[in-house]
């Protein structure tokens, strides 16, 4: 069973509760309108019956013409009425999907950080937009329905007090309507949910294409990557033929059947009565009010069959995002105790394990202690557990066994929003937004001046950039930073990190991605940046790290061996085979290059 088939509509309800209660002035009035309009609806078949019954029989027309009058001020009442229950409702259901969405991005900042690496990014996108537009279309869409039973009710009381017998009839459709309903909802219930998840595909999917639209075109790869985009789409419209075919076996066109055979029955039975029951009397008014208080109970009946498909639709999209944000939160968040403003940084591993999955260990009995203000180098070959060792010293994951100690405390005793405030990451791949110099350098904090900002962009090597245009610091920057270099973007990710003024500092990969002259420029700005701090290198290519206090050798999730670089040259065989493959690889690829 899918996942989106969990949540049922008393689930679906009692979630969407709360945020209907933070709208309990607007759902109160909608409420009392839809009541208002029901009973108003009610009264007009009486009058109807009036004017053809006693007053056009006894030419008494100046009544007719006050009831006419009468009759108009209902209706025009009642449209004015039905306008601002529509407003009430729709601007109730709007704000619920605003609380919901505002919800819903909130949760990003929670979420673990596996989450990202097993949901595509354009899924988590479609829980966030569309699927949260599903939860205000559940609540007007569960709304709507109630306004059609309840003016049915209602309608159904006056059939009973223009005449009881009568309304005998409409109680043998009720069973009817039941079964046709149930089997309805039965039949495309599936149908929705495969076109709420595949439609969800196809927004994750068009996220890849347009985000991997250079590495395609390089590769001339734009027909065979759009087939997997045109099987969905291909799987989309086969669902949505299948919903289509069911609304028309069981849709208007039955509902229409089943509304003639009531007037036919009608019709038999006034015809009958006439004949053998004198006691009732039979008159075009009594004819005339009941054929439009069945109109009047038959339209809401059609607007409920037309809302399912929306109710059924809504709610695949609202227990999506409501799933999501009922998502395990990443532990400590904000529980715990504050860290110190300000800790000194020393670091302390203690038989550290960890798995991300079952007892599958990636990081297996990892002992280390780094005194405050150390640069310490890790190296190791691809999985060899780099970037999980420091992944909990960042707090991202947790170690199943063992300790991790800053300044002599375990950082689980910590809240993780406080403890990172004493951290900083500079990525292989720089984070940076659309914005500004200014912006990106701040992460929008407005607690620092320009003159700060300045001066942390020249210290890393990045004043060059403030005399490209008239506008300095506010000079604008793209999606992604892409009218930056990737070295204009790590030196922006350096002078952010020598803002925030971390006591231990992470450097994942820093110079994996750029050529040789740029590299030069960032190592003199890893050099500013981890002056008295803790540093953490992960290093890809091992010149980073030759005058690191200390080099850690991974394998394998344990520490096979540890000391300066030339220590480690000459004693420990995966170090120097790692450092003389790169030797030989620089070589070969300069003489390529002459």
């Amino acid at each position: 069973m899918e996942k989106q088939e969990i949540l049922s509509k008393t689930t679906l309800f009692k979630k969407t509760l709360p945020y209907i209660k933070q709208e309990k002035k607007l759902f109160i009035i909608t409420i009392i309108l839809s009541i208002v309009i029901s009973i108003l609806s009610a009264v007009t078949p009486f009058i109807t019956k009036r004017i053809l019954d006693v007053y056009l029989p006894n030419y008494e027309y100046n009544m007719v013409a006050k009831a006419l009058i009468v009759y108009g001020v209902i209706v025009f009442v009642t449209v004015i009425t039905r306008y601002i229950y529509q407003y009430a409702n729709q601007l109730t259901g709007m704000h619920i999907e605003k609380t919901v969405r505002e919800k819903a991005i909130r949760k990003i900042d929670y979420l673990p950080v596996d989450y990202y690496s097993l949901e595509p990014d354009g899924k988590i996108v479609a829980k966030i937009t569309s699927d949260s537009a599903g939860v205000r279309v559940f609540y007007t869409t569960l709304f709507s329905i109630f306004n059609a039973l309840l003016n049915i009710i209602i309608v159904y009381v006056g059939v009973i007090v223009l005449e009881p017998r009568l309304a005998l009839l409409i109680i043998v459709l009720v069973p009817i309507l039941l079964l046709w309903i149930t089997v309805y909802r039965k039949k495309v219930h599936k149908f929705y949910v495969d076109l709420r998840e595949t439609g969800s595909k196809i927004t994750g999917k068009l996220n890849e294409l347009i985000t991997g639209a250079l590495i395609i075109q390089d590769f001339n790869q734009e027909e065979e990557m759009l087939d997997d985009y045109r099987a969905l789409c291909k799987k989309y419209i086969h669902n949505e033929r299948k919903a289509n075919t069911v609304n028309i076996y069981f849709g208007w066109e039955l509902l229409s059947l089943i509304k003639r055979t009531a007037e036919v029955c009608l019709l038999l039975f006034l015809g009958f009565q006439s004949i053998e029951v004198a006691e009732i009397t039979i008159s075009v008014g009594l004819v005339a009010a009941f054929v439009e208080n069945l109109d009047k109970m038959i339209n809401p009946v059609n607007a409920i069959f037309n809302n399912l498909n929306e109710l059924e639709d809504s709610m695949v999209g609202a227990t999506r995002v409501f799933l999501f944000i009922d998502e395990a939160n990443d532990t400590r968040i904000l529980d715990g105790k504050e860290a110190p403003k300000e800790i000194a940084g020393e670091v302390e591993f203690k038989n550290i394990r960890f798995a991300y999955v079952d007892d599958k260990y990636v990081l297996d009995d990892i002992s280390l202690h780094v005194e405050a203000g150390k640069t310490i180098g890790i190296v190791g070959h691809t999985g060899s557990g780099k970037s999980s060792m420091m992944n909990l010293l960042l707090g991202y994951n947790d170690y199943q066994e063992g300790s991790l100690l800053v300044d002599g405390v375990d950082i689980k005793e910590y809240n993780k929003a406080s403890y990172r405030k004493n951290l900083g990451i500079v990525l292989q791949t720089p984070a940076l937004f659309a914005g500004t110099i200014k912006s990106n350098v701040t992460m929008e904090r407005d607690c620092y001046s320009d003159e700060e900002i300045i001066n942390v962009l020249k210290a890393v090597g990045a004043g060059y950039m403030l005399e490209k245009t008239d506008l300095g610091i506010n000079m604008p920057i793209s999606f992604r930073g892409e009218n930056l270099s990737l070295g204009e973007k790590q030196l922006i990710s350096f002078a952010r990190i020598l803002l925030r003024n971390p006591k231990i500092l992470v450097l994942d990969e820093a110079t994996a991605n750029i050529d040789s002259e740029t590299e030069e420029q960032i190592k003199k700005a890893m050099d500013v940046v981890s002056k008295g701090r803790t540093t953490f290198i992960i290093a890809h290519r091992l010149s980073t790290i030759k005058n690191a206090d200390e080099i850690i050798v991974l394998d394998q999730g344990k520490i096979v061996g540890r000391g300066t670089h030339d220590t480690l040259y000459n004693n420990c065989k995966h170090y120097k085979d790692m450092y003389d493959s790169q030797f030989k690889n620089n070589n070969i690829n300069c003489k390529n290059a002459d």
